[in-house]
């Protein structure tokens, strides 16, 4: 059965396979960014790093963290192909509401960017 949002098909990802894809350096740096927003999500597209700094998620093949111009950069370059929403940052990246429908995993909330929700409830 097809899933229908906003008007247009749908299919799934597993956000256990964007966080793979997240920390697999093969993958261009700025889609592992979309990757890891994908795959952190929480229920309103906001992603919390399970405590972990982004850097330590999107390490190269060596191990080694990106450095914080070259994160920045990547953070930058996704948000001008549209990957990401402009108010990402290191610590939050917000998944667009065209590409993901919400209900991820976890909460309704954002410390980062101040938002608090109950179960159903408005900002």
């Amino acid at each position: 059965m097809p899933i229908n949002f906003n008007g247009d098909n749908w299919g799934g990802l597993s956000q256990a396979a964007q966080r793979r894809k997240a920390k697999d350096p093969r993958h261009s740096l700025m889609y592992r960014v979309e990757a890891a927003a994908i795959g952190w999500a929480n229920n309103i597209g906001h992603s919390k790093f399970d405590g972990l700094p982004l850097g330590r998620i999107l390490v190269d093949e060596r191990g080694k963290e990106p450095s914080r111009q070259v994160l920045d950069k990547a953070i930058r370059k996704a948000k001008e192909l549209g990957l990401i929403e402009p108010e990402s940052n290191s610590r939050c990246l917000v998944v667009s509401r065209r590409i993901f429908q919400r209900g991820g995993r976890g909460s309704y909330t954002c410390q980062e960017h101040g938002i608090s929700r109950s179960l159903g409830g408005a900002a």
